[in-house]
């Protein structure tokens, strides 16, 4: 049996983001630790969950060094560098 399509509109908060309804995270077992791929096509964003799994899928930690290496490659201004930062050392 093919599942009926889910269409729902949600508005967008002030940063744009935006809430998946239950029921599309719980048909694509989407929890608060999945990660979202997002793909604009045209007009139309794609939103698809990723799945991190089998051998060498884990996220890779950078230290210190390649954090600011990326950093100033990206020519990131120093307030969203810190900001960057701070998020990263988790607070």
């Amino acid at each position: 049996m093919v599942e009926k399509p889910l269409t729902r509109i949600v508005r967008a908060q002030a940063k744009g983001q935006i809430t998946v309804p239950a029921e599309f995270r719980e048909r694509l077992g989407i929890s608060k630790s999945s990660f979202l791929r997002l793909t604009l096509r045209g007009s139309k964003i794609e939103v698809s969950p990723v799945q991190l799994s089998g051998e060498g899928a884990d996220l890779r930690d950078f230290d210190r060094k390649e954090l600011d290496a990326f950093l100033e490659e990206d020519k990131i201004d120093a307030r969203t560098a810190a900001k960057v930062r701070r998020l990263l050392a988790g607070g």
